[in-house]
């Protein structure tokens, strides 16, 4: 009886880390499978929250899927429990092997409900290092962190791009003082979302191809995306609005772009009223939302669940608005500075 082809199906993250993960889960199954272009069907990307959730995406694959799909991957990204359990049932009834590799901590008791098809990790208790789906998908399939695997002669060049990725999803490259990459992590996340979709996804290609060496043909372009994003980022923080939520005072300011950059910043600013530095900061853009914070005692995942319909880390989450019922945007006359008003239903 012929063997039946592999055919791999994955689903990831938009981000700098879901392309990523999607793109060096393909590069260690040649290196260890030797599975090839034709092994895979387009990677299913989706955005985060409510409106663009994978649940989505993955219940439209299993209603409408015919091809003979033999491994179904998911990283950086975690249907939910009730799609899962969708999911499991039609890869039980069609054989397909599936497993998803996440980071997020909301999505953690996943791994108790199905203990052979996820990986969601969120730190390395050798490393003591914070997790990245990139960084999970080394430490399941080639048994080590990228950081271990620097001087490795098989593994060194990709666990360089899998590091610089993690470095910046974890912030890591501005809290942790021996981060591998500092300043080259934020720079590798802007050039990434200088270019049209397409483009990103042929970057991350490239640089997994060649390595991290690669960058420095985008040197020029690096530069001016820094100047261009130190301006955006005074501007913003200089038009933010204050307010309190749930007790907790934040900061807010309308932006499409620099989201992290931009709301790790507005986390800084002290609120008019208590004089002391916010508790969270987030950033709009449309009905998404962006949280950040530097105040370990708030957890922003239980945050964004509650209020936003996503979730996500302790000190980053995302999510999107339910409803907006009175919403200007930006605007440059004083007179008619930006106004929210949050119509949170639990």
């Amino acid at each position: 009886m012929e063997n039946k082809k592999t055919l791999i199906k994955q689903f990831s993250h938009t981000d700098l880390d879901g392309v990523g993960s999607a793109l060096l889960l393909q590069a260690l199954l040649q290196e260890q499978k030797g599975y090839v272009a034709e092994n895979y069907l387009p990677v299913g990307y989706s955005e985060p929250g409510a409106d663009g959730t994978i649940d989505k995406h993955i219940l439209n694959f299993i209603q409408t899927n015919e091809e003979a799909v033999t491994e179904l991957y998911i990283t950086d990204i975690c249907p939910s429990d009730e799609v899962i359990s969708q999911l499991s049932a039609y890869c039980k009834d069609n054989e397909i092997t599936w497993h998803i590799f996440d980071h997020h901590v909301t999505s953690v008791h996943v791994n108790e409900i199905y203990p052979h098809n996820a990986s969601i990790i969120v730190s390395d208790e050798a490393t003591g290092l914070k997790h990245s789906a990139t960084s999970v998908l080394f430490k399941i399939l080639v048994g080590k962190m990228p950081t271990e695997l620097f001087e490795d002669e098989k593994w060194q060049r990709l666990a360089n791009v899998a590091d610089i990725i993690r470095c910046y999803d974890c912030w890591d490259w501005q809290l942790n003082p021996n981060a591998a990459y500092k300043e080259s992590a934020a720079e590798f996340n802007n050039l990434f979302y200088f270019y049209s979709w397409d483009k990103r996804i042929e970057l991350m290609g490239s640089v997994m191809s060649a390595g991290l060496p690669l960058l420095k043909d985008y040197a020029e372009i690096i530069a001016a995306l820094k100047e261009k994003e130190e301006d955006y980022v005074r501007r913003k923080t200089l038009k933010a609005q204050f307010g309190i939520l749930d007790g907790k005072t934040f900061a807010y300011s309308f932006g499409e772009q620099y989201t992290s950059v931009l709301g790790n910043a507005l986390a800084h600013l002290e609120h008019p009223e208590t004089k002391k530095e916010v508790d969270f900061s987030f950033v709009l853009n449309g009905k998404g939302v962006s949280l950040r914070t530097n105040n370990d005692d708030i957890d922003l995942s239980v945050l964004a669940a509650r209020y936003f319909n996503g979730g996500g880390h302790k000190r980053a989450s995302g999510g999107a608005f339910a409803e907006i019922q009175y919403f200007i945007s930006d605007s440059e006359n004083p007179e008619q500075a930006p106004t929210l008003f949050l119509d949170l239903k639990r």
